[in-house]
């Protein structure tokens, strides 16, 4: 029941927030995804985005300074409202959004492969969809199980800094081409795409949060975990959005065909050559990849946590020899599967890519809702409440809030029927097991010790405020 304590450092924390932000992987997935929605305005969506992620990186890090947790954000849900329906609630929406954004990272992966096939003039065979799908299934959950210090230290960090090297190498070719300004600006798009866009862009830069997870296995978590978020936010948000300019300027389309293209930095990459496609292939399969271990390692850990706190079953805290959540990852690993071939059975590949993209958006920003409006309550509790922690999350999340409230205003059939399905599954799971425990009341001191929120909160208050 207890994970690897202390042995992380800024960069694992680094690798652990750019994997989820996979800025590389997010330009070929969720930015091509808000095309549909928003054509050439995605790059005001993704700016946009990049503001919003900042305003919520800093309401983030308003607790991450204060408190650390293998639950990551639900913990500072509760350690807000100290209301355990209300942070249970927040672990399960975060849980099912990290599956559901595996979900769409594969289908995405399959789109990558097959068009790759396709503009190289080779036939796409009919067992392709399956085995892509299947590999890129379980190969994160798989090697989740392993070493976290060695997976996020090696095989995620290299990865994620040459996505970046990557996106902003595109920005420097694009300027070679006349610059365009009215891609900055919302024209001729409704309120209603633009928030459609905006959250699927939000979803991934605001990936960085992930690093909270690691708050037990992170040395001086209080500060680490809070720099390695920071320094994903600028490395990998920046790059994402000179990366979308850059897929946008480059098109040589009209712009019709680009919002219409599956994956269109494939076929602009193979322009110039098949070696160039063929990088960008190889480099945004990986990220994709890599994104899905960072979901993985966090949902896992929601879980794994969850269970500790008794409002999980028990035997989802155990782990492997090496320290990791074993259950908790195959069940995760299990919930990515079944929602990827629902959406695929039932609407076809492309129709899942944009409805679970969305699905996965609206989960996401719900939670951060929750923890946005709770920063000026945790810091009144504690005595040290400021204008700083009273503003700047509020407008965060008011931000958060309009993209959830356009999104679903107009929910199609089965998008409809995901989310209620999903809030009747965590209700069951709410009633019969969760209200039992004590979902969000363990955290970690400063020497990684597992001690209960009370213990914390009792010596947080006697502390000057720095």
């Amino acid at each position: 029941m207890r994970l690897n304590k202390g042995v992380l450092s800024l960069k694992e924390t680094y690798g652990q927030a750019m994997a989820v932000t996979a800025p590389l992987g997010s330009v070929v997935s969720t930015s091509t995804a808000a095309m549909l929605y928003a054509g050439h305005a995605v790059v005001f969506t993704t700016l946009l985005a990049l503001l919003g992620s900042a305003l919520w990186i800093y309401t983030l890090t308003s607790y991450t300074r204060r408190v650390a947790s293998a639950g990551g954000y639900y913990t500072y849900g509760y350690s807000a409202w100290r209301k355990k329906s209300v942070s249970f609630f927040e672990a399960m929406t975060e849980a099912f959004a990290y599956s559901f954004l595996n979900a769409v990272n594969v289908i995405t992966l399959y789109l990558l492969i097959s068009i790759g096939l396709q503009v190289s003039g080779l036939s796409v065979p009919i067992w392709l969809e399956p085995l892509v799908i299947g590999i890129g299934l379980a190969y994160p959950t798989l090697i989740s199980l392993t070493n976290v210090k060695k997976l996020l230290g090696y095989v995620v960090t290299i990865s994620a800094t040459a996505e970046v090297i990557l996106l902003v190498g595109l920005f420097a070719f694009s300027l070679s081409k006349p610059f365009h300004p009215e891609y900055f600006t919302p024209n001729g798009v409704s309120a209603n795409d633009i928030a459609q866009a905006f959250i699927l862009s939000m979803v991934s830069i605001s990936g960085a949060g992930a690093a909270t997870y690691l708050g037990e296995e992170t040395k001086k978590p209080l500060k680490t975990v809070t720099q390695g978020m920071w320094l994903s936010l600028i490395l990998g948000g920046v790059a994402m959005f000179l990366g979308t300019y850059a897929l946008i300027a480059l098109w040589n389309g009209s712009l019709s065909s680009l919002a219409n293209s599956p994956q269109p930095l494939i076929y602009e990459m193979f322009s110039y050559g098949e070696i160039p496609m063929l990088i960008a292939l190889v480099l945004a399969a990986n990220s994709l990849l890599t994104s899905n271990i960072g979901t993985t390692l966090g949902a896992s850990r929601i879980i794994f946590n969850l269970s500790r706190e008794k409002a999980a079953p028990h035997i989802l805290s155990k782990v492997t020899k090496s320290g990791e959540p074993l259950l908790a990852t195959l069940l995760i690993g299990s919930l990515s599967v079944v929602i990827t071939v629902l959406s695929i059975q039932f609407l076809g590949i492309p129709g899942a890519f944009a409805d679970v993209s969305v699905i996965t958006g609206i989960f996401w920003l719900t939670g951060r809702i929750i923890d946005g409006f709770g920063v000026p309550v945790f810091y009144y509790r504690i005595g040290q409440l400021t204008w700083a922690t009273s503003v700047i999350p509020i407008v965060a999340t008011l931000l958060n809030s309009w993209g959830v409230a356009q999104s679903i205003a107009f929910p199609d059939t089965f998008s409809s029927y995901i989310l209620i399905s999903t809030l009747i599954a965590i209700s069951i799971w709410y009633i019969t097991v969760g209200r039992k425990g004590r979902p969000g009341s363990l955290v970690v001191d400063e020497n990684n010790q597992v001690v209960t929120i009370e213990e914390y909160m009792q010596k947080l208050k006697k502390k000057v405020t720095p």
